[in-house]
């Protein structure tokens, strides 16, 4: 069964909020919206990791694929609030050379 995030559209962006949890089966509930992000018309895509404190490598490879995806259609791609754990695994595998962290 798949799920939407919330998502806010704002002028050429769209931000999408991710779960507490955007690890294994949470990241397979929203294979289709991710699908469909890939797809975007919009200049930006904004992962708001605010309430998210686990992330697993399923998660991580949900976003990288995305931003795979994106790049090559010139679509920017950003990651807000990453704090906890999310941070530490982002950073060890050096997701944070590759897509923007912002905290606004």
């Amino acid at each position: 069964m798949y799920q939407q995030l919330p998502t806010e559209v704002i002028d050429d962006k769209i931000i999408v909020e991710l779960p507490n949890d955007f690890s294994g089966m949470s990241v397979d509930r929203y294979r289709e919206q991710f699908d469909s992000l890939a797809n975007t018309h919009k200049e930006n895509i904004v992962l708001n990791f605010n309430k998210t404190e686990f992330i697993d490598s399923s998660g991580i490879g949900a976003m990288v694929f995305l931003f795979k995806r994106i790049e090559q259609r010139g679509v920017n791609m950003q990651l807000l609030k990453v704090n906890g754990q999310p941070r530490k695994l982002m950073t060890l595998l050096r997701v944070d050379l590759t897509i923007d962290f912002i905290d606004e």
